[in-house]
């Protein structure tokens, strides 16, 4: 428990300090450069801009020439030119160069990189001074790789002004995709954390590492596509690298994820969705390295291919879970996350088409994908809290282990150890029936034990049996394929899959159901089963119900060894009635001497010479049939052998007269087969104060019968 509270505190202080980064970023984001006045403000520099025929046009709709010129655009610059302004730009796999009146102060080649002679964004801060007031400022710009299409290569984001002021207007201007990417990135930091400090990952709802994995990788790609990285930093072809192999590598971690959501897990898709990675980035690196092309152009459709398997992959696996789920009548459970993966998906599509619209909708720097992740992820990290913290709607795991350890070691009877365990488990799991059914190797199974909520009817389960074969098998088949686990939220969801289930759980009104069986030496001997247990328990039920029947398991087990020894210490095995040890112990601890009771002794007259004459075998055959008529009148367990030819049995009628017809009922059964006997007995009305009067004088009044 203190470990569990310990992961808790961990927890709690990573979501504070990401958080608290967060809003720290967030405030400095928004209030940077508050105070400037309007004056300090780059101004717009995009219009105006004419070209060597004289055509006038705004800068940031020239493209270049699909014949190959390169366009060179000229404008006056302002006569209030002070020095410290500078001419800031961006520009998009050009080669830029600058002149004032014919003068280059200014120039950008691209160099030959890892994704090929395309650079993606470039952020441009040219010097000017007030020298250069009123000149003609000029720029040749040309692609840095012809074969990249005219549309692809252009220049935007004229601004004349201060560089400070224009980093700050550039970056506030994408404001809201830095946010969204930034909250992603560390929503996955908080996950991977998380995934760090829990002791116990399996008792997690899910991949918690898998998700933080992928959510740093989606968010650290989508900061990328905000070219605020490039303009801090000035590293275009580290960004542009990462921009092209980082979103390969999220499908790995994300299907990961998705498939630790399901309840029925297949190994296979994280491996295709790996092979589709490993294959994705060699493509476009051999198509890069041998036969030089530009990752501008491989990689669109190599990445257009690849979410599509991502998507075919997500929806095989998802339907596929949904199909077993339903064969085996339980929910999935993933309704919500239905919602955020849909989201998802839909939104890294549009941002994909608007991506070749770029002239129509401006560059959208992965906000719409930014805004689908941001949908996902916070919706998981709720659920995932939600499941964290929830209290009494699920029983802890370490409170109910010691408690059902508890109960197995509570009672020196084991019966009476499972009793109580079913009940607190019934209890706690606020189930109207608990039941145990065990295996009694004739093709049944039969409820042994029960606990019933107080509401309802206690009928005994004694008589009730399930059938092996249609039944049981099918539900230790659908139990193994489901992971160890078998639960039924709605049985009309197994009506075609197990009808005979199905008939039973109608007939006695059973809305749900978590089974799980008992186990020996890896051999089933019985099935453990919580009837109408509240849907938002099964799923904690049927976790802590393999522990449980663990202890149940070794309880029968103890149960059946102890009835073995009993057998071994206080029974005849001869005749099969009880021996004279349980005759004096049952004497001394159990016998009432101040009630009422009757007491006979039988002796088989002449079976030693019997046994001589006949053979011995026909001497316990005759032992074995005297037994029997004890034990059918007056009950197998009043009935003992005291020695060779001597038996003796107690009667508990509450009338003398109805010992003595016992009695009488007895001679002749044995007389009509044949057998000779002397009986002796005597009641005691008020009942006795030694034993040993009681025998002595049954054993003086036997006569033969």
């Amino acid at each position: 428990m203190d470990k569990k509270r310990a992961d808790q505190n961990r927890i709690i202080l990573a979501v504070f300090a990401v958080f608290s980064l967060i809003l720290f970023i967030v405030i400095v984001a928004l209030t940077t450069g508050g105070e400037m006045s309007t004056g300090d403000l780059p101004v717009y520099f995009g219009d105006g801009w004419s070209d060597s025929s004289g055509n006038v046009s705004d800068i940031s709709d020239i493209r270049v020439d699909d014949m190959g010129v390169s366009p060179i655009m000229g404008k006056k610059l302002p006569d209030t030119l002070s020095d410290g302004d500078c001419l800031c730009f961006e520009s998009y796999n050009l080669n830029v160069r600058v002149m004032v009146d014919g003068e280059e102060i200014y120039s950008f080649v691209s160099e030959d990189n890892i994704t090929g002679k395309g650079y993606g964004t470039m952020n441009h801060e040219v010097g000017l001074g007030s020298a250069q007031a009123g000149k003609t400022v000029q720029v040749l710009f040309e692609s840095c790789n012809h074969a990249i299409p005219s549309k692809r290569a252009y220049i935007g984001n004229v601004y004349l002004g201060a560089p400070v002021p224009y980093v700050y207007m550039v970056i506030r201007g994408n404001i809201l995709p830095l946010i969204a990417s930034g909250l992603i990135f560390f929503f996955g930091i908080v996950f991977l954390l998380i995934s760090f400090v829990i002791s116990d990952n399996e008792r997690l709802p899910f991949d918690v590492g898998a998700l933080g994995l992928s959510s740093i990788i989606i968010g650290a790609w989508l900061l990328i596509l905000t070219n605020a990285f490039q303009l801090i930093s000035g590293h275009i072809y580290l960004i542009r690298s990462l921009n092209r192999f980082l979103v390969l590598m999220c499908g790995v971690p994300l299907i990961c994820f998705f498939n630790s959501l399901t309840k029925k897990k297949r190994r296979i898709y994280p491996l295709i969705e790996l092979i589709t990675c490993v294959l994705s980035i060699i493509l476009i690196t051999v198509l890069r390295y041998f036969f030089d092309i530009d990752m501008m152009h491989s990689f669109q459709r190599v990445l257009i291919v690849y979410i599509l398997i991502l998507i075919i992959v997500t929806v095989t696996m998802l339907t596929e879970n949904e199909l077993y789920c339903r064969s085996i009548g339980t929910h999935t459970g993933l309704k919500y996350y239905y919602f955020g993966i849909s989201v998802f998906v839909v939104s890294a599509l549009i941002d994909y088409a608007m991506y070749y619209q770029r002239k129509l909708f401006g560059n959208t720097y992965g906000a719409i994908t930014s805004f689908g992740t941001f949908i996902l992820i916070p919706m998981v990290m709720i659920r995932f809290i939600r499941w964290w913290t929830k209290d009494r709607q699920v029983v802890e795991r370490e409170r109910f282990t010691n408690r059902a350890l508890q109960y197995a070691l509570s009672s020196d009877s084991p019966d009476e150890s499972i009793r109580l365990m079913l009940k607190y488990m019934g209890e706690e799991f606020k189930c109207k029936r608990v039941i145990v059914f065990e295996d009694v190797h004739n093709g049944k199974f039969n409820g042994k034990y029960a606990w019933f909520d107080n509401n309802l009817e206690k009928r005994s389960v004694d008589l009730l049996y399930v059938p092996y074969k249609g039944i049981v098998d099918e539900v230790l088949n659908s139990y193994k394929a489901g992971g160890n686990r078998y639960i039924i939220n709605d049985p009309d969801n197994i009506k075609d899959v197990n009808n005979s289930l199905y008939n039973i759980l109608m007939e006695y009104d059973v809305k749900t159901l978590v089974a799980n069986p008992l186990e020996v030496d890896g051999v089933v001997t019985g099935i453990l089963l919580f009837l109408d247990i509240p849907a938002d328990l099964t799923e904690e039920a049927s976790s802590v119900a393999t522990l449980t029947s663990y202890f149940l398991s070794q309880l029968i087990l103890r149960r059946d060894d102890q009835k073995r020894r009993w057998t071994y210490t206080y029974n005849d095995s001869l005749s099969g009635a009880q021996n004279r040890r349980a005759f004096d112990k049952f004497v001394s601890e159990k016998l009432d001497l101040a009630s009422p009771f009757g007491f006979l002794i039988c002796g088989i007259d002449g079976l030693e010479d019997i046994s001589d004459r006949k053979g011995f075998e026909t001497g316990d055959s005759i032992v074995a049939d005297v037994v029997r008529f004890m034990s059918d009148v007056f009950g197998s367990r009043n009935v003992y052998r005291l020695a060779g030819s001597r038996l003796a049995a107690f009667g508990f009628e509450t009338d003398e007269t109805y010992f003595n017809d016992d009695i009488a009922r007895f001679e002749k059964n044995a007389k009509d087969v044949g057998i000779s006997i002397s009986v002796g007995s005597v009641y005691c009305m008020n009942g006795a104060k030694d034993m040993n009067t009681v025998v002595k004088r049954a054993r003086d009044t036997m006569t033969k019968a």
